[in-house]
């Protein structure tokens, strides 16, 4: 059983002898995660593979690594293997000096937004000129579809579709389940997901 396939691991090689393939699932600090095809285990960055090392890239989750498994005790992640699709946006802390890395290797970006007080569409624009850089298709989310009438729904869709820049656009409602099957294209097994949004 592979077991990081279903995480989506596309093959990417990994080198350096003993070293597999693994999926960060949750960043803690200097601790991280990981899932591999020995199973889960807790992590840490091998500290001369990457302090000193202007090429090295940090991992965070939806990172895929090259570990070094350890049956006994923690793991050491030797590398952080290349991205296929990252978005990211100024970190605030930083008065947007610095970047800050929302998702990484998601093989579709949706971008939710609910059609009431919280529909902008220079938020959607925002979105989009950042999202279009990420590697991914993006889908545009009009949610709480039950709010409004079906006039009022449209016109939502039209509007959001004319700013989509040609984006999929989809309206739905978790409330009745309308639209929801709009979705099931992009939800499959070994296929990650990236959802962006306002706070909730």
């Amino acid at each position: 059983m592979n077991m990081i396939e279903d995480y989506g691991y596309n093959g990417a090689p990994v080198e350096g002898k003993g070293t597999i393939p693994a999926r960060v699932i949750a960043a803690h600090g200097d601790y991280y995660r990981v899932v591999c095809d020995e199973g889960e285990c807790i992590a840490r960055k091998k500290a001369s593979a990457y302090h000193g090392n202007p090429d090295a890239v940090v991992p965070t989750t939806g990172d895929f690594v090259a570990l070094k498994w350890n049956p006994h005790g923690e793991g050491r992640i030797l590398a952080t293997l290349p991205r296929t699709s990252k978005f990211e946006r100024a970190d605030p802390s930083s008065k947007g000096r610095k970047s800050q890395i929302i998702a990484v290797n998601f093989d579709t970006l949706f971008f939710l937004m609910s059609v009431n007080q919280n529909f902008s569409v220079r938020r959607l624009e925002r979105f989009l000129s950042i999202g279009s850089a990420s590697g991914a298709p993006v889908v545009v989310v009009l949610t709480k579809s039950d709010l409004v009438g079906k006039d009022e729904l449209d016109a939502y869709l039209a509007e959001a579709r004319a700013h989509a820049n040609g984006a999929t656009v989809v309206a739905i409602s978790s409330q009745t389940g309308a639209g929801l099957e709009a979705l099931a294209p992009y939800v499959q097994p070994r296929k990650t997901l990236a959802f962006i949004g306002s706070s909730g």
